[in-house]
Order: C-alpha cells, then structure tokens, then sequence
C-alpha cells in the first residue's frame, strides 16, 4: 500500500489507528474547515513514521483530487455522511481496500474485492501525556514523590491510621499544614498541650513519619523524619490518591499510571486560572485513558459529572471514568447515577480490601465484549 487516504475523527485516537496497523508510505487526512485547529497535533506526527499530508474536504473539489491518487486505500471511521459517502463510493469506482477500525470489539474490518474481511486490531501502547496531547493540552514536568518500598509502606500504614481516625484525620492535616507554613521543614514544630494531646495516637503510630518529644522543655516537640512525607500529612485526601496509585502500579494491568497530572493549556508556567490544571490518578490501557478521580471524604453526584468530564476530555469517547471513593459510606443512589453515567464507582470496600483494580478490569472488559 503507498498512500492511505483517512477521514480526519474528533475521535483523535482514531487518527492513529489504520496508520499503525497499515504503515502506509503517505496517509493523507480528509479534514473539514472546522477542524483546522485540530490537524497538525504533534502526537500524530511523533508516532506515525510515514509521510502526512492534509487535504480540505471542498464538495467542489473533492472528488476529482481523490480521483487521481494511485494505489490507494480508504478509511472512513469519522467524518460526516457526505464525505463517507464520497470515499467509499471512490473506494468502491477504484476497487481500492475500504478500511473500518472498531475499537470497542479491536477489530480492523475491510471491504476487499468486494468482500468482508476482518482481522486483530493492534492498539498502541501509549503513554498519559500521549493521549492528553492528542487532545489539545500537555502535561508538564512536574517533580511529584514516588516513594521507595518503605515510603510505599509508610503510605499503606497512614491509610489504615486515617480509616481508624477518620473524624480527626481532617482537623489533623488542617494542623500539619498550619505547622508547616508556621515553622518550615527545617526546624521543631511546637504544639500546645491540647492539640498533642489530640493527635498523640497519631504521632505513637507513625513513626516512620514524626520524631516527637513531649514536654521538651516545658514544650511539645515534633519533627518531620522526611521532608517527602510532608504532602501526606497536610492534605487531607493526599495520602489516598497515593494509595489509588500505587494500588494501580502494583497491579501491572496498565501501559502506565500517573498521578497529580497537571494539566498545561498555554505552554507557559503554571497558572492558578487555568481550567482543570491537576488531576488525582491517570492511567493507559490499550491506548485507552483512564481517569480516576480519588474522594477521600464526602462525595456527591456533582463528582461523578466531573470526572466524567474530564475524562471525555482528555481522552475521548472511549476513555474510561472512575471515581474512587474512601469514606466508610454506601450511596446506593450514586451507584445507580454513575451506572447511567457509565462511571465505575470504587466505594471504599474495593478500595479498602485491593480489590479495585480487579473488579475495574472485569468492569472494562466486559463493558468491551458487550459493546
């Protein structure tokens, strides 16, 4: 095959698709004018090693400039109905290979001399920042904590301690941070009486985490062991985001898996207006994106809106919504309206027993074979 011509999709991972599993020499892209922003994305360029042209779908034009390409393929997944119609009766004019990716059952169909044929569909592996640039933002570099296998058991061992103090783990981040914008990281943090007495437990059980002296001095003494762990004590669902994470890693099931992804809009530095700029968990899977948005106290069916959202828009119609949720509460209502919203809804016995991403994989597979 030399040239593939392809229907420009808003779907962007289709635009990848017959390329991969083709490599043509050249793919040109059908596009519409309202599309103009969206052609020319650099992960289409970076991962299709072939030469890319653009050509305008113009009903004036159109069918005479597909009419002079030689040795030629078709797809059409994407697109209106007249430019399907036009391609496909050019395909059928050229006797030239129709081509029709469906993702949800990995098949590649074709129409070849005039019959049906279908094979595996190869799906790239790809990474977070991957299918975001696809479309239309990037993720910036930012220097986020992952801890080595004692700091992922310190976060195992903070979760079990915030489950057992669940109506104190609120206030007590609230404190660590006021400690920490008080004192630094570098120096003894004082508490009054009241407050160590509060949170005493929490010290005794952590202790991977604070040194602490009572009455040093006629004072209450504590220190951060390592300045990392800082992120874990002063946000109160942090330490949860870490524990979806790492739950996520360990399983081995995705392509990759990111967390506090900060999303950049403009290509410039961090802005606090940005829209959407960090999100709690993403991860990959057969070049599908999985956002996971982790609610460590009350949620309510606005949550499931959001990351439903999100996910549509960071990765498409075929991206996968989770909202993960750790508060000791069943909602059967939001069950059923993340049912309907085609979220898959972590309540906090999956999440507590590591039975999350199992049941998430049964979840997405078999949302697949349905389909």
């Amino acid at each position: 095959m030399e040239t593939l011509v392809e229907i420009y999709d808003d779907e962007m991972i289709l635009n990848l698709i017959t390329s991969l599993n083709l490599r043509p020499q050249k793919t040109i892209f059908l596009y519409e004018k309202d599309q103009e922003d969206k052609i020319h994305n650099k992960v289409i360029h970076r991962l299709i090693q072939n030469e890319i042209e653009y050509l305008l779908f113009e009903e004036e034009t159109i069918i005479e400039e597909l009419k002079k390409l030689d040795n030629v393929s078709f797809d059409i997944h994407g697109g209106n109905n007249l430019a399907i119609t036009i391609v496909s009766q050019i395909a059928k004019e050229k006797n030239a290979p129709l081509y029709f990716p469906d993702l949800n059952k990995n098949i590649m169909y074709s129409i070849k001399d005039n019959e049906l044929h279908s094979e595996d569909l190869i799906r790239p592996k790809l990474m977070v920042k991957d299918i975001i640039g696809l479309y239309g933002a990037s993720v910036r570099n930012l220097p986020e904590v992952t801890f080595d296998e004692e700091g992922r058991h310190t976060v195992d061992k903070m979760m079990q301690i915030k489950r057992k103090n669940s109506k104190k783990w609120v206030t007590f981040t609230k404190l660590m941070s006021s400690l920490h914008k008080k004192h630094g990281l570098n120096s003894d943090w004082i508490l009054d009486d009241s407050s160590f007495k509060l949170y005493k437990n929490i010290f005794q059980e952590l202790r991977e985490v604070f040194e602490y002296e009572e009455n040093y001095k006629g004072k209450n003494r504590i220190r951060l062991i390592n300045p990392d762990y800082l992120l874990l004590i002063s946000d109160t669902g942090v330490a949860f985001e870490y524990d979806t994470y790492y739950q996520m890693v360990e399983s081995g099931e995705f392509d990759d898996v990111d967390i506090r992804v900060n999303i950049d809009w403009n290509g410039e530095p961090f802005n606090h207006e940005d829209p959407n700029s960090e999100l709690d968990v993403m991860a990959t899977r057969n070049g599908r994106l999985i956002s996971v948005s982790c609610k460590s106290g009350k949620y309510d069916q606005q949550a499931i809106y959001e990351v439903k959202a999100n996910a549509v828009k960071f990765g498409g119609n075929s991206s996968i919504s989770v909202l993960a949720t750790d508060t000791e509460k069943d909602h059967p209502e939001l069950v059923e309206k993340a049912k309907e919203m085609d979220v898959f809804l972590a309540e906090h016995k999956l999440m507590w027993n590591k039975t999350f991403v199992k049941e998430l994989i049964s979840w997405i597979d078999n949302k697949q074979h349905i389909m």
